[in-house]
């Protein structure tokens, strides 16, 4: 990012001054894979306020440009930069050890509408976040913190992120994890040898990714409308690129976004093929661990609104063996990559 852009959101007595030159320590964002590292930096700029850097890369295995076929920052892309935040400044600045497990409990999304300048990006992007954060406990063995960032790129904003999460002590994160003492699955490691996968129900084209192992849904053995199988790759080099004894959020969060695709296609008679589906806005709770070795169902339901909104909005839950996961609200734009508009 130019100095220009920065003196352009903060006056000259509060300018940070950041790097954008060179990854923060992977071990403080929890990356095993220095490429999965975004964060470059990050200064105080008052209580529980700070300003991060980031660089989002021209080309990444699964955020591609960081930016949707429709010109949006990819949601996914902004929710990782602030999942990253979260954890960086919780060590670096809150001094939570790094070996308390993190437990994300609910996020809220809204992305920005594309320009001009979106459209016209070349090479990787500079981001700043200015982030609010909000403490709601710290204990030895429980911190737990409310976070909201604004995320800007050349001086325009490109979205707002809000995360709420704990950071648990090892023997609290247990009892959490295992409240009778049940025994875990083991935690997938990195690269370890994929599950048997059930066949993409879609190629990833239609949900803008690149590989058949970003496609999240598979048919539902029952063949229900609007419900599918989770398709987890233990062995993804994002989703899995660190030990997890449990289905990561991320992937939930991707599943989701491509569930309600889905969803709003079939309930406007968009074809699959010409699927552009952009995400406004999106409104997530994780209500209990998913585990590794057991089937995940995803199920959307569009809430019917007047047509000149303009918009489609839909609910989404993960459940499996009768406990639900995680439930969704997310509210986006359907068009056609022939026409180019939307419905």
């Amino acid at each position: 990012m130019s100095s220009q852009a920065i003196e352009a959101s903060y006056p000259d007595a509060a300018r940070p001054e950041l790097a954008f030159d060179r990854g923060v320590p992977r071990t403080l964002v929890h990356k095993a894979a220095v490429s999965e590292v975004l964060l470059t930096d990050a200064v105080r700029t008052g209580t529980h306020r700070y300003t991060v850097a980031a660089q989002w890369p021209q080309h990444h295995v699964l955020f591609r440009s960081g930016t949707c076929p429709a010109g949006t920052a990819d949601p996914q892309l902004l929710v990782e930069t602030v999942r990253q935040a979260g954890i960086y400044l919780s060590h670096v600045y809150y001094d939570v050890p790094l070996h308390h497990p993190f437990v994300l409990t609910s996020l809220d999304y809204e992305i920005e509408p594309p320009d001009f300048r979106t459209t016209a990006r070349t090479g990787p992007l500079s981001v700043l976040v200015d982030v609010t954060c909000r403490l709601d406990a710290d204990t030895s063995d429980r911190f737990g913190m409310t976070l909201d960032a604004t995320l800007t790129v050349d001086g325009r904003v490109e979205g707002r992120v809000g995360l709420c999460w704990q950071a648990l002590g090892p023997e609290r994160y247990e009892r959490l994890r295992h409240p009778r003492g049940s025994a875990s699955t083991g935690p997938a490691a990195p690269a370890a040898q994929a599950l048997v996968l059930a066949a993409a129900q879609f190629g990833p084209e239609v949900f803008g990714r690149v590989h058949e192992r970003d496609v999240m849904l598979a048919d539902d053995r029952d063949g229900a409308p609007d419900s599918w199988r989770l398709r987890l790759d233990t062995a993804h080099p994002v989703y899995f690129d660190h030990s997890c004894d449990h289905i990561p959020g991320m992937s939930l969060i991707e599943s989701f976004s491509q569930a309600a695709a889905l969803c709003a296609a079939r309930a406007t008679g968009v074809g699959t093929g010409l699927l552009r589906w952009t995400l406004r806005s999106s409104a997530v709770s994780f209500l209990s661990f998913g585990e590794l070795d057991a089937p995940v169902t995803i199920t959307a339901e569009r809430i019917p609104e007047p047509p000149e909104c303009g918009r489609h909005t839909v609910r989404v839950a993960a459940e499996q063996g009768g406990r639900l996961l995680a439930t969704a609200a997310l509210i986006g734009v359907l068009g056609t990559a022939a026409a180019g508009g939307t419905r």
